[in-house]
C-alpha cells in the first residue's frame, strides 16, 4: 500500500505545479491547453489510485478477518496445490 500512497503523493505534486503554472501564465498563454490536459490526467490517475488503495484495504481486511477466509469475495483466487 505504501507504493500507492507514494504514487498519489507524486500525482499531488504534479497537479499542484500544473495548477500553479496555469495561475501564473493566465488563460491566454499557449501552454494553458496542455497544462489543463496534465491537470485532468493527474486527477484521473489520482482517482484510479484511490480506487486501487481501497480495493487493497478491502482485500487485506478480508484476509485478516477471523473465521473462514473467502478469497473470492476479496477479488482473489487461491493458488492450486497441484503442479
Amino acid at each position: 500500500m505504501a507504493a500507492g500512497k507514494d504514487f498519489n503523493d507524486e500525482l499531488t505534486f504534479i497537479l499542484n505545479y500544473a495548477e500553479a503554472s496555469l495561475d501564473l501564465l493566465g488563460p491566454e498563454h499557449p501552454a494553458c491547453d496542455g497544462l489543463v490536459e496534465v491537470t485532468h490526467a493527474a486527477m484521473r490517475c489520482a482517482e484510479t489510485t484511490r480506487c486501487l488503495l481501497l480495493l487493497t484495504q478491502r482485500a487485506r481486511a478480508q484476509l485478516e478477518s477471523p473465521g473462514r477466509r473467502d478469497l473470492s469475495r476479496a477479488g482473489l483466487q487461491p493458488r492450486s496445490s497441484k503442479r
